[in-house]
C-alpha cells in the first residue's frame, strides 16, 4: 500500500493536468499561432474580468467561441446555473481532445468545428432556433479573422435581443483591438470596455448588449 495520502496523490494528478494544459497550449501556439493568438492560458484575473458581466443566474443558454485549453470554460462551469446549457466551440482538434478529458458537467457540450458554422450546428445538432442564446463569450483572435463576418454570421442571428456578447483581445494587437469598437457600434447600442493588465499579454475586453438582429 502506498504511503502517500489521498491529498498528495490528488495534488500530483492536478499538477500533471496543469503541466499538460500549458505544454499542449504552447505546442499548439507554435503550430497555429495565427489561430491560437496567445502563448498560454489566461490568468485568473483575466478570466474574472471576462466573465463578470455574464448573467449566470438567469442565462439558460451560453455559447463559448474558442474554448482552447478550457481555462475560461472551467470557470463558466463553476458559475453557471446547473440547469443551463453550455456549448463550446473549438476548431483545434488537439484542444478538443484535451477538453474531452478535463471538461465535464451537466448540459455541457464541446463542438470541434469552426465558429462560422455555429448557427447551422446549433440548429441541426441541438435544435436551437435563432435568437435563443443568452450570452456568447468569444476569446477568438480577432486580428487573424473577419470580425464583421463573425458578428453577422455567428453572433447577431443567435443572440436574444437582450443577450450579451463578450469579446476579448490581447493587446499585442492593440490597434486592431481599438478598431473593434466602431464595428461593434454598428450593431450594439451598449458597449463597455476595459483592460486587464495582470495577464500575459494584457487583454482588452468588450461587453456588448442591445442589438438589432435585422442588421445582421
Amino acid at each position: 500500500m502506498s504511503g502517500r495520502s489521498f491529498g498528495e496523490r490528488h495534488f500530483q494528478v492536478k499538477n500533471k493536468i496543469t503541466e499538460n494544459v500549458y505544454f499542449n497550449f504552447w505546442s499548439e501556439y507554435v503550430r497555429n499561432f495565427r489561430e491560437i493568438g496567445t502563448i498560454g492560458p489566461d490568468s485568473a484575473v483575466c478570466v474574472n474580468g471576462l466573465l463578470k458581466s455574464v448573467p449566470f443566474e438567469s442565462a439558460e443558454l451560453i455559447v463559448e467561441y474558442g474554448a482552447a485549453s478550457g481555462s475560461v470554460t472551467r470557470e463558466i462551469l463553476k458559475r453557471k446555473n446547473r440547469n443551463s446549457t453550455l456549448i463550446c466551440f473549438e476548431k483545434n482538434s488537439a484542444f478538443c481532445s484535451l477538453l474531452g478529458k478535463t471538461i465535464q458537467g451537466r448540459n455541457v457540450f464541446v463542438v470541434n468545428d469552426d465558429v462560422f458554422n455555429a448557427a447551422d450546428i446549433l440548429s441541426s445538432k441541438f435544435e436551437i432556433r435563432t435568437g435563443s442564446v443568452d450570452c456568447i463569450i468569444s476569446t477568438l483572435p480577432c486580428s487573424s479573422m473577419q470580425f464583421g463576418e463573425l458578428l453577422q454570421k455567428s453572433v447577431l442571428p443567435l443572440l436574444k435581443e437582450d443577450g450579451t456578447f463578450i469579446q476579448y483581445m490581447h493587446t499585442v494587437s492593440a490597434l486592431k483591438g481599438f478598431r473593434l469598437k466602431p464595428v461593434l457600434q454598428k450593431y450594439f447600442r451598449e458597449i463597455d470596455s476595459g483592460f486587464v493588465f495582470l495577464n500575459i499579454p494584457p487583454a482588452l475586453i468588450y461587453t456588448c448588449r442591445g442589438h438589432d438582429r435585422q442588421k445582421s
